[in-house]
This record gives structure tokens, sequence and C-alpha cells, in this order.
């Protein structure tokens, strides 16, 4: 069986940030990522906000939860990613309800940007805690205009710079649902509509 290429099975969500800086020419690279995923139609819903000037950096910090606060603010390079629903093409179903598509291609994109900053020797976290009124504001983003992530960014960090119990979380193995339970032939399976933290737990309670 071949082989899942290294810019997806060595991605990792660390914590842990050394403070150097991003060079710009990478930062760039990681932007045109983001610029060539796909989307449905084309429609490119996908923007990209970054929180450079040091005053923008603390309002956005301050809108994430507590968790993250603990952390990211080490990461050299903080950004949300945004989808404007308005530039998407929804799709109608045979009983009139509908499928917003904006952020699927909206995580199409954070996909691309995941691989490049892994293949480029950083390491990108996304985060979904955070207030979006409070990044919102942060970022000046109109209301109509959705906060779909988070995005902290840097070289690799040691993770004794973390607190006790993310040096804990940073040091678990990676847990995968079964590739068994993933995918299935034909029809539903009932082993599909078991959880990640139930498998987890299984296998914790197996092992």
């Amino acid at each position: 069986m071949a082989e899942v290429i290294e810019a997806l099975s060595q991605r990792r969500a660390r914590r842990a940030f050394a403070s150097r800086p991003i060079e710009a020419g990478l930062e760039a690279t990681l932007w045109q990522a983001v610029s060539i995923a796909p989307s449905h139609g084309n429609s490119q819903p996908t923007r990209i906000v970054v929180a450079r000037s040091p005053e923008v950096r603390s309002a956005l910090i301050a809108a994430l939860n507590e968790g993250n606060r603990s952390w990211a603010p080490a990461a050299p390079l903080l950004a949300a990613v945004l989808g404007v629903p308005a530039h998407d093409f929804a799709q109608k179903n045979s009983d009139g309800t509908m499928r917003d598509l904006w952020a699927l291609n909206a995580g199409i994109a954070v996909g691309n940007l995941l691989a490049q900053a892994t293949a480029m020797g950083l390491t990108a976290h996304p985060m979904a805690g955070f207030d979006e009124p409070g990044v919102r504001t942060a970022l000046a983003v109109p209301d109509a205009v959705r906060v779909v992530v988070v995005m902290a960014i840097g070289y690799p960090g040691v993770i004794e710079s973390l607190p006790a119990d993310l040096q804990a979380k940073e040091a678990r193995p990676q847990e995968r649902i079964p590739l068994h339970a993933l995918v299935v032939d034909d029809s539903w399976q009932e082993s599909q509509g078991i959880g990640a933290r139930e498998w987890r737990k299984r296998a914790q309670e197996s092992g």
C-alpha cells in the first residue's frame, strides 16, 4: 500500500512555538496554498485576516477562550480564516432544504494551509475555541462574514515552555477512528455512529 504523504502524516496541532519569526516569503507561500484550494463553482469564498499590529494581536488573543490564551500568544503569526456566504453557491435539495457550502470550501482551504505549513517545517494549529463576535470586533469583520477558525502559526518550540497539563497533551500519540469505522461499503453501518471519544475510551479499556 502506498504511504500517506509526510505533509499529512507528520502534521500535528502542536502548541509550543519558537520566537523565531516566519520569513515573509514563507508566509506568502502559506497564503498561496490557500488561494489554490478548490471550491464549488470556483466561488473562492475564503478570506484571511492577519493580526499584524500589537494592538490587533492583543484584541484577537482576548477573543480566544481561556485554554487557547495559555499558549497561542507565543505564536509569531495569528490569523483568522473567514468565509463569505454571499460569495458562495448554496445547493437546493429535492425536499426544498438548502446546503450552504462556504464552510466546506473554507475547510478545504485550511487543509491546504495545514499541509503547506507542515511541508515547510512550520506548526499550524487551528483553533475553534474563540468568541466569534469578539474576533469580528478585533479584526473589523462585517457581520455578514463568518469566522471559521483562528490559526496560530510558527516554528516548533520546546515542549517545556508549556504548562504541565499541555505538556502531557503534546506527548500523547495521535489517535484516530479505525478505518473500518470510517469507510464502509454500500450503506451506513452502526460502527460509523460511534464518536471519536468513545473509540478512545474503548482503546484505553482494551489496552
